[in-house]
């Protein structure tokens, strides 16, 4: 089914170490984290309208977005540099970049640590760089 929600990772554990920049704990929230390169390689997707994305909500300690073609959700907890995602999953249509869509969240899977500087979000595995993101302010923080 078209509309059927897939549960893609349960009850994991994603650990972001590292999220210091500059002796300060980073905010995750409040950004609109768009997807520029996985895998070092530059996201270009087949619709041109079609974004790549992740969001934090503190307040309801939700993690949302867009992966291409499907949105995704969970839950997630953050205690100080360490991000824990949990109960993953998505819608699961069919779309012309289900390849960057699978390689997304396989990436999603395997990461243990992140960065940021400026407005860049790295996230990585065992030092090797998994995906760089640029923030984009929000105007107002969305669920």
């Amino acid at each position: 089914m078209m509309k059927t929600l897939l549960i893609l990772i349960g009850m994991i554990g994603l650990g972001f170490t590292s999220c210091d920049s500059a002796d300060k704990k980073v905010d995750l929230t409040g950004m609109k984290w768009v997807l520029q390169t996985l895998d070092g390689k530059k996201v270009d997707l087949q619709e041109e309208r079609s974004q790549v994305y992740i969001q934090f909500n503190a307040t309801d300690k939700r993690a949302i977005g867009m992966a291409g073609c499907n949105r995704f959700f969970g839950g997630y907890e953050l205690d100080g540099t360490k991000l824990k995602f949990s109960q993953m999953g998505a819608t699961r249509m069919a779309c012309p970049d289900m390849q960057v869509e699978s390689a997304f969240f396989k990436m999603l899977e395997s990461t243990d640590s992140c960065g940021i500087k400026e407005h860049t979000l790295t996230l990585f595995s065992k030092g090797k760089a998994l995906a760089v993101f640029k923030g984009e302010p929000l105007t107002e923080e969305k669920e």
